[in-house]
């Protein structure tokens, strides 16, 4: 395996705990049949190399299918990853919506979300996964979301980030936003002064960096990103996690793998793990915590994309360098 964007990487042979964070492997039967086959190559890496809890940050699957809610569950199960100490998970528009997947289907899904029942599918999203919430707290009456699971030394802040459809606010079901009920209660919460105790994770599937910056070069997707693929009110939400002391945010929804830090916060982003990321290796993000020490960094692995035959050789460019925060992550 190579280490991308690492630094001072732990050599002790007392390893600590080590979480790995993946996000959109988009797993269809119909559809990505690949990334099914990509999917368990990188769980079978990330336990072979010693992980303790796996989190994974949305479009779990592509379709929004019970079938592949199923296919998900065999493959979790087949790792012994159906437990709440081992997996965590948080849904994508994907798994809530699905999405259009052949040029034909551009047109008829504008129509078809309209009739989506969002309520079933995130109730189906849970139920598939029921064993990973088993032991969360949760803060809304009647809701999942948000939760607060112990795994290691780490407290994961569980989000939905998922907007119900809106003809003008959410027409394609891809942005983003936390619901009222949310918001209201994390700032319960923090008012209460009964807050998280340390290493605070917040794991939720939209981004939060503006892809009109210098994320992409391709012009006409930061068009469709500013209209489609937006986590609203990202400033207020900054804020937000800033008084819960969050020093790291995992996240996917734009497929790449990166780290970015806004407002004394850093993201990290799971996205390209098994697809699309312009380094077309798969990939996991690691974050490691030791004697008080917390580090983070990108694995990629020598094993290309499942996908047909590349025709231009690659340009393996670091983009930043990784974190490495060596105090609590929660003050």
């Amino acid at each position: 395996m190579n280490t991308l964007l690492t630094s001072d990487r732990l050599v002790s042979d007392s390893r600590g705990y080590k979480l790995i964070h993946i996000s959109d492997p988009h797993l269809s039967r119909q559809y990505y049949r690949e990334h099914i086959k990509a999917f368990k190559i990188l769980l079978e890496t990330a336990l072979k190399a010693g992980a303790d809890h796996i989190l994974i940050t949305g479009d779990i699957i592509s379709t929004a299918d019970p079938d592949d809610f199923y296919l998900a569950r065999e493959i979790f199960a087949r790792f012994g990853l159906l437990d709440s100490r081992k997996l965590t998970v948080v849904p994508g528009n994907h798994d809530i919506f699905g999405g259009p997947h052949r040029a034909v289907d551009v047109l008829s899904f504008p129509k078809y979300i309209r009739n989506v029942d969002y309520e079933k599918h995130l109730k189906l999203f849970c139920d598939s996964f029921a064993e990973t919430f088993e032991g969360v707290k949760t803060l809304v009456k009647d809701s999942l979301f948000p939760f607060i699971k112990q795994a290691g030394p780490f407290s994961i802040l569980g989000l939905n980030s998922i907007s119900r459809w809106s003809l003008w606010n959410n027409p394609l079901g891809s942005n983003g936003s936390l619901s009222v009920e949310q918001v209201v209660s994390l700032k319960s919460l923090i008012e209460s002064n009964v807050l998280v105790e340390e290493n605070l994770l917040v794991a939720m599937h939209h981004h939060f960096h503006d892809l009109n910056d210098e994320a992409t070069q391709n012009k006409l997707w930061k068009r469709i990103e500013s209209k489609t693929m937006r986590m609203k009110k990202r400033k207020s939400i900054i804020k937000l996690f800033n008084k819960f002391n969050v020093s790291y945010v995992l996240h996917g929804h734009v497929h790449m793998n990166e780290f970015y830090e806004k407002k004394n916060i850093k993201f990290m982003n799971g996205a390209g793990a098994v697809c699309d990321d312009p380094i077309p290796y798969l990939k996991y993000n690691v974050i490691e915590c030791e004697n008080g020490k917390t580090y983070a960094h990108i694995e990629q692995l020598n094993i290309p994309y499942q996908t047909s035959a590349l025709k231009k050789p690659l340009n393996l460019r670091y983009r930043e360098a990784s974190f490495v925060h060596s105090d609590s992550l929660f003050v």
